[in-house]
C-alpha cells in the first residue's frame, strides 16, 4: 500500500498512519496503532469527558422507515453536567422517553407506544463506549470522499468497525455488527466545543430497523442547570448508573414463546426488561408490538426467561435491556 500525506492536526498521529499504510507494522504493533487511534478519537470528541465543560444539546431527529410509511420527527435533548448528573430526552408525537443519569442510579421514565429503539442509540449522540474492544486490525477506508484510518474491534459478541479522518482525528463512521443485525453511522459537520469537536449532523442505519438523521441546533456551555432536571421522576424505572467497568447481562435460558391461536403470520415484539441482580426480568415492557396476542405471549415467555445478571466491576448490578421475541408459524 502507498503512504499517506497529509496535514495532521493530531500529535503523533501522523507517523501512526504512514506506518500502518506503508505495511510495516506487525500485527501487534497495528493493535497498538488501532487503540492509539480510538483513544485519540475519543480525546477529541467526547464531550462527557470527566473534568469537561457542562453543556445543553438541542437536536431534531428525522425517522426514515424502510418499508412504505409516514417519516417520524422528534426532538432530542441534553443537559450534562458530569458522569453521574445529566438528563437526556427523546420525544416523537407518539413517545416521550427521559433518562436521568444520578449516583448511584439510573432512572427511565417512558411513556406511549412503538418505542423508537434507533432514536436511543449511543452512537447516535457520539457517547463512547466505557470499556475498550479488543482490537483485531487496522485499515483505510474511504469515508464520505476521505481515505480514513480503519480501526476494526470486538466486543461483547459483536464487531465493530471505527473510521477516524487521519487529518483531523475525529470520527467519520462507526459500524457494529450484533448476530443479523447491524448499525451504521456516519458523521459530519463538526464544530469547535471548548478543547473539543463534535458532529452536528448524524445518520444511522439499521438492519433490521428505520435509518435516523440527527441535526444539531444548539449545543452551549449549561451556566445555570435546575436542579430539579434530575430528580427521580414517580413512577420512573430505576438501575445502576456504573462508573467503572460494566459487563453486561448474558442469556442462560430462554424458552420458545407460544404461538397465538387463530393467527398464521410470523411475528417479532420487542420487550423491554431490567434484568435483576437475581438474573430474573422485571418491568416487563411491550415498546415494539406485534398485535395484542403476540405481545401477550411475548411477556408470558420473557418473565420465564433468566439471565447471568450484569456486573459493576465484578459486582452484579440491575440494568435496563430490549429483547427481541421472534414468533414463527408451526
Amino acid at each position: 500500500m502507498g503512504k499517506l500525506i497529509l496535514k495532521i492536526a493530531t500529535p503523533g498521529l501522523f507517523a501512526i498512519v504512514l506506518l500502518v499504510f506503508s505495511g510495516s507494522a506487525s500485527s501487534e504493533r497495528k493493535q497498538e496503532i488501532g487503540q492509539r487511534l480510538l483513544d485519540s478519537a475519543q480525546k477529541i470528541s467526547d464531550i462527557r469527558a470527566e473534568g469537561a465543560p457542562a453543556f445543553r444539546i438541542e437536536g431534531k431527529l428525522r425517522i426514515i422507515p424502510k418499508s412504505p410509511g409516514k417519516e417520524t420527527e422528534g426532538k432530542f435533548t441534553e443537559t450534562w453536567l458530569s458522569k453521574v448528573k445529566w438528563r437526556r430526552e427523546v420525544e416523537t408525537s407518539s413517545f416521550h422517553r427521559v433518562e436521568i443519569g444520578s449516583f448511584p442510579n439510573k432512572y427511565y421514565l417512558e411513556s406511549g407506544s412503538n418505542w423508537p429503539k434507533s432514536a436511543l442509540s449511543d452512537p447516535l449522540i457520539l457517547l463512547f463506549p466505557k470499556a475498550s474492544p479488543e482490537i483485531k486490525g487496522v485499515s483505510e477506508r474511504e469515508v464520505s470522499g476521505v481515505k480514513s484510518s480503519c480501526v476494526e474491534s470486538k466486543a461483547f459478541g459483536s464487531k465493530g468497525l471505527d473510521c477516524v479522518d487521519p487529518a483531523t482525528g475525529v470520527v467519520l463512521l462507526r459500524e457494529t455488527h450484533f448476530g443479523f443485525a447491524s448499525q451504521t453511522c456516519w458523521y459530519r459537520d463538526y464544530q469547535k466545543f471548548g478543547e473539543r469537536s463534535f458532529p452536528r449532523s448524524v445518520r444511522c442505519t439499521n438492519k433490521p430497523g428505520d435509518e435516523i438523521e440527527l441535526t444539531i441546533s444548539r449545543l452551549s456551555a449549561e451556566t445555570s442547570p435546575d436542579e430539579n432536571l434530575f430528580a427521580k421522576p414517580p413512577g420512573s424505572i430505576e438501575v445502576a448508573n456504573c462508573q467503572g467497568r460494566l459487563t453486561p447481562p448474558k442469556l442462560i435460558l430462554d424458552p420458545e414463546p407460544k404461538y397465538p391461536q387463530h393467527h398464521q403470520e410470523d411475528q417479532t415484539v420487542v420487550v423491554s426488561i431490567v434484568v435483576g441482580v437475581d438474573g430474573k426480568p422485571q418491568e416487563p415492557r411491550v415498546t415494539n408490538s406485534g398485535e395484542r396476542d403476540f405481545d401477550q405471549s411475548a411477556l408470558d415467555a420473557v418473565r420465564l426467561w433468566t439471565f447471568q445478571p450484569a456486573s459493576c466491576d465484578g459486582v452484579p448490578v440491575p440494568v435496563l435491556v430490549s429483547v427481541q421475541v421472534n414468533f414463527r408459524k408451526p
